[in-house]
């Protein structure tokens, strides 16, 4: 089973990547689909982000605190700066130090 679930996220992959570079790429979704569609990176990667930084184990709510701050560092770079470099760099810097 575990082989058959590599193989077809692997397939899926592949498609996804060759579709970028293929003429599907050029098809546009109606307005109203697209009005949502925007939103879906800045979720994605908000929830990536979360679970890296919150766990639940079924009782407890698990975090650390050097994460939290790092994260906290970075957001506040990331507003002052506009940059993903610095975002990227002021929280590397502080999960370095602590």
């Amino acid at each position: 089973m575990i082989w058959f679930v590599m193989i077809l996220t692997g397939l899926i992959n592949l498609i996804f990547r060759i579709s970028m570079f293929s003429g599907i790429r050029n098809i546009h979704l109606p307005l109203s689909l697209n009005r949502y569609v925007v939103y879906v990176p800045t979720s994605v990667l908000s929830a990536i982000i979360a679970s890296s930084l919150i766990s639940f184990n079924g009782q407890e709510v698990l975090y650390e605190a050097e994460k939290l701050v790092a994260a906290s560092i970075a957001v506040i770079f990331a507003y002052l700066t506009k940059s993903v470099s610095a975002t990227l760099v002021a929280g590397l810097i502080t999960i370095w130090i602590m």
